[in-house]
């Protein structure tokens, strides 16, 4: 039934959010759910690999998003943009799971975009060809009014 459901994708979330602590230093963009699952330790992109992986594995749909979290604790300016999950639940439609704050997503999550996994729903991605260095940075601001992240980019 979508009790059990909703049920199981609740019970899941607060379980990754136990299992793992919020780490940046361990994991890239190329860690993989099981990876980061063994470290026990990630950020909230390897959070909601592990939560799409686990849905998908007892056969419920689940997808990525990534996009920015307004903070409970005021805090604005932001290292980076931030991600969670949706889960299809039968009778409900796609619900949204923030295994890293284990909440259920609210007004205070701006959908940015929503792919299979981070490569889908990248921010920002590219390639570049020749020679030299460069670097990029992001800076993202998040404020009570609501207004989307502010991306900056520099060479």
């Amino acid at each position: 039934s979508e009790t059990d459901v909703l049920g199981f994708l609740h019970a899941l979330m607060l379980q990754i959010n136990d299992h793992m602590t919020f780490d940046p230093d361990p994991t890239n963009t190329g860690t993989s759910a099981a990876e980061a699952f063994a470290l026990k330790r990630g950020v909230c992109q390897d959070y909601a690999h592990i939560f799409i992986a686990c849905a998908r594995s007892v056969g419920v749909p689940a997808r990525f998003i990534s996009g920015h979290f307004l903070r409970a604790d005021g805090m604005v300016n932001q290292q980076a943009g931030h991600a969670w999950a949706e889960a299809y639940v039968p009778g409900l439609g796609w619900v949204a799971f923030d295994p890293a704050n284990a909440i259920c997503a609210t007004d205070a999550h701006a959908r940015v975009a929503l792919g299979l996994d981070y490569l889908g729903a990248a921010p920002v991605r590219g390639t570049r060809y020749g020679g030299g260095t460069e670097t990029l940075t992001v800076a993202v601001k998040v404020d009570q009014a609501g207004r989307q992240g502010q991306w900056q980019s520099q060479s």
